[in-house]
């Protein structure tokens, strides 16, 4: 270990006072000294210490990974938060621990239904659950700039597989808010209900408006039936999860949906259900941007369920010899569970 790194520095912490501990009321320099803040037993130096480790390289994030592995619920929350902005061995340390750990989803925030009485009391934390009147309301909250996440449930149960009205009227009242919206990180949009095999009747149309609105916008999770997706060829810089869950999606909008051009994306996860109007070679070639990396060149999660599972596999194998970038190159986890995998489809992977 570099010495130098047992030095106070000037990002170093002092401790003292009448209202902390008198063991800690010293000037806590360099690494050793960030060891003792953690040890302290005192939440807010705790705090204080893994955010000051990031400034020790190597020896500050290993000290993190250590606290990944030992630490209470609330000290592993932000060491998770931590290692998730680091690149390398540090962001490569949240697979060891638990995989799901490495992506964002809308788990990072906290759900919790809008009340307009109260109004937006933490933006940064929370993703709010609206319908679109309050949504609506939650556009003249003033701090509404701030916001981060949002899940906007569907309504519409008596529609069956046509697109919800909701859906649009959440479009455009979207579109219409983007220079509000420009802190938006993450969107639920769809059925609230979330059935096991994500069977649903709602229907969601097209989302490129959607795209084109929140250009910061890194998680994008969609719910309910897709027969009526619709998105246009286009780029989106920053999207880093795309999630489709449904048991009605046909191959064009599978195809449009593995076109888009996503140059962050790390997690892309579709449920196809049980297709029921077309083959498994034209549910194959709908996939094929994403297995030949033409589309996602940086995934590293791909979940795939499907009835088709076997020909997915397949499918994926064969890239593996076909491709210049085979989908193999950046993928850390293949799920291809909920579908019928058979030791035919295990035997073309390995």
């Amino acid at each position: 270990m570099n010495n130098n790194y047992n030095q106070p520095r000037e990002f170093d912490a002092v401790l003292g006072g009448e209202q902390q501990n008198q063991n800690y009321a010293v000037v806590l320099g360099g690494i050793a000294g960030v060891k003792n803040r953690l040890k302290s037993g005192i939440f807010e130096v705790q705090v204080a210490a893994l955010a000051d480790a990031l400034n020790y390289g190597d020896a500050g994030l290993d000290l993190l990974i250590d606290a990944l592995q030992y630490s209470s619920h609330k000290i592993h929350k932000i060491v998770v938060e931590l290692l998730q902005e680091t690149e390398g061995k540090g962001k490569q340390a949240l697979f060891g621990c638990e995989p799901w750990l490495f992506f964002t989803t809308l788990k990072d925030w906290k759900a919790e239904k809008f009340n307009s009485n109260t109004g937006i009391t933490n933006p940064s934390e929370t993703a709010y659950i609206v319908n679109i009147e309050q949504l609506k309301l939650l556009l003249q909250d003033p701090q509404v700039s701030q916001i981060e996440a949002l899940i906007c449930h569907l309504s519409g149960y008596d529609c069956y597989y046509e697109v919800s009205q909701d859906f649009y009227s959440y479009v455009d009242t979207l579109f219409e808010a983007r220079q509000q919206l420009t802190n938006l990180n993450a969107l639920f949009i769809g059925d609230c209900r979330d059935n096991h095999y994500k069977k649903s009747y709602i229907g969601v149309g097209d989302i490129t408006l959607i795209l084109e609105a929140c250009p910061n916008l890194e998680v994008l999770h969609i719910r309910g039936c897709c027969n009526e997706l619709e998105c246009e060829k286009l780029q989106h810089n920053n999207l880093k999860t795309l999630i489709v869950e449904t048991a009605n999606i046909s191959d064009v909008p599978i195809y449009r949906l593995c076109s888009l051009n996503l140059p962050a994306l790390e997690y892309f996860e579709l449920w196809m259900g049980r297709p029921s109007e077309h083959s498994s070679d034209n549910t194959i070639d709908s996939l094929k941007p994403i297995l030949f990396s033409e589309s996602f060149p940086n995934l590293s999660y791909l979940g795939l369920h499907s009835d088709y599972a076997d020909a997915i596999a397949d499918a994926i194998a064969q890239s593996t010899f076909m491709a210049e970038s085979p989908i193999f190159a950046t993928l850390e986890v293949l799920d291809l569970s909920m579908g019928n995998l058979t030791d035919t489809g295990l035997n073309a992977l390995i």
